[in-house]
């Protein structure tokens, strides 16, 4: 009873073999868009909006960001190990699901400016904005802020944890895990062209021609209305996706699969802190997602700032950059089975290196050769948040108790190091005023964004080469040890590795 229609396809298919239904398919992907399409306007423009729509300085930039990333951080681990022991009518993951649905939809449209479309500082609507975001940085405005973007990051968390940790209870092998992150990560993509094309054309009927010097590229107070429209828009359909998500996924998943959490469950008690594949995995996935991040925060500003490229621009090349990345999702799966992880993983870190090696390089004069960078990052993005998600999932596999623990665990290091690295970012800024200071400001991002993706890639590299070589080594002594001892167990054998490829 309460299992559902849903739920009783899937157990059939389960138990026949059969691929993932398209109704299934389709349900999860849609589930995250309203995650999505928050995160893109998030990471790609929150540094933007706050130092030049509020006019905050770079230092108070730097702590609000800080502050919701450590919320998220902090609340993200509670979402984990609560949603292994939620037990209801909705299942484990549901539950944080909606509420994490509730929090972003009440919060989102308040983080920028709060305010009734049509809002602006010439007409009498701005009185009803409840962030004040023509005022000036008050006290009281900053409070506010940190309010509004703490609840937004513990929906979000909410939301994000719950969803990922579906991909285990959903999936009975490695084929339909790397199906179901390859979905996830191409609806985050197809979200993010969604956020930049609706921001290019917002900001492209706003635009009004002007030079560098004059800043006139720059955002400014009267572009308020358009992060605002975006906002009220991006709630909108994230509300209706998130319904489509609740009704065409099973309340419990993990009982068409017969994982349903049970005080025996081999999940409930695997000490995965001992497992030295859960410490690898856990750093590629931080080192993934900073990577991402990175990239989404500084290449509006490197824009910019470094290229001084027309004020559209700072939509025009994150789009084209995710249009690759949306068609790389598309690949990954079979990219995944024919090399493995380990190969994947590496293809993914060298398109890195060398999008970063280009970007730090690039003069200002060839800034057109962007068009043809930005693919490459991208891509990159894709393939390795594809087949980390992928490892993370191959990590668990049957011990689906401990699914949300381990995402929420991932997702905290994500998270905090994010913060880290912005706020450490903002306080090394020594330019005042990107105005007048064109050479310091596009200096400074030209560092940022060639060398710290760069970095993040080079350390992934190494870890995950690393892995490979002790793997090695492990087969060569079991080999020797059937040699001597034909009779000897070899367990090494089967163990599950990055480099496997069922």
């Amino acid at each position: 009873e309460g299992e559902g229609e849903a739920a009783r396809a899937m157990r059939k298919r389960h138990q026949g073999g059969d691929a993932l239904g398209i109704k299934l398919i389709v349900s999860y992907g849609l589930g995250h868009v309203l995650n999505d399409l928050a995160a893109s306007m998030w990471f790609f423009y929150i540094v933007l909006y706050i130092q030049q729509v509020l006019e905050l300085s770079q230092k108070n930039t730097g702590i609000l960001v800080l502050v919701g990333q450590v919320v998220d951080g902090l609340w993200t681990p509670v979402v984990g190990f609560g949603s292994d022991r939620t037990q209801s009518w909705m299942g484990r993951r549901k539950p944080w699901y909606l509420f994490g649905v509730i929090c972003v939809v009440f919060s989102f449209t308040l983080v920028f400016g709060g305010c009734l479309p049509g809002a602006t500082p010439d007409n009498f609507l701005k009185s009803f904005c409840i962030l004040g975001p023509w005022n000036g940085a008050s006290k009281r405005s900053i409070t506010l802020l940190v309010v509004f973007i703490a609840l937004f990051q513990i929906g979000w968390a909410s939301s994000q944890v719950s969803h990922l940790a579906l991909i285990p209870d959903l999936s009975r092998s490695k084929r339909q895990t790397t199906t179901l992150s390859a979905v996830r990560y191409g609806v985050t993509v197809t979200c993010n062209i969604c956020v930049l094309v609706a921001l290019w054309l917002l900001l492209d009927l706003r635009t009004q021609g002007g030079s560098v010097k004059t800043c006139n590229v720059r955002l400014q107070k009267e572009d308020q209305p358009t992060f605002q429209y975006l906002s009220w828009g991006v709630t909108g359909i994230g509300v209706i996706c998130a319904t489509f998500f609740l009704t065409g996924i099973p309340n419990r998943p993990e009982q068409a699969i017969k994982a349903k959490l049970r005080d025996g469950d081999v999940g409930a008690k695997w000490n995965f802190f001992q497992e030295e594949m859960f410490w690898k995995t856990g750093l590629l996935y931080m080192l993934t997602r900073l990577i991402i991040n990175i990239n989404m925060v500084y290449i509006p500003l490197y824009v910019q700032n470094t290229m001084q490229m027309p004020k559209a621009s700072i939509a025009i090349i994150p789009l084209l950059m995710y249009i690759f990345s949306l068609l790389g999702s598309a690949v990954q799966r079979k990219l995944n089975e024919k090399f493995g992880r380990v190969l994947a993983f590496s293809t993914g870190v060298l398109l890195q290196l060398v999008s970063s090696v280009v970007i730090f390089f690039l003069p200002r004069h060839l800034s057109m050769l962007l068009y043809f960078t930005v693919p490459m990052t991208g891509l990159a993005g894709t393939t390795l948040m594809v087949t980390v998600s992928s490892m993370t999932s191959d990590l668990i596999g049957d011990r689906k108790g401990a699914s949300a623990k381990i995402f929420g665990i991932y997702s905290f290091t994500d998270k905090v190091s994010t913060g880290a690295a912005i706020y450490v970012i903002q306080n090394a800024m020594r330019c005042t005023n990107c105005c007048k200071q064109t050479e310091c400001c596009g200096s400074f991002y030209r560092i940022i964004l060639g060398l710290v993706p760069m970095g993040g890639a080079l350390m992934s590299l190494v870890i995950i080469l690393v892995s490979k070589h002790r793997k090695a080594r492990r087969l060569a002594r079991s080999e020797s040890q059937a040699l001597l001892d034909p009779m000897a167990n070899n367990n090494g054998a089967n163990a599950t590795t990055y480099g496997a490829t069922q």
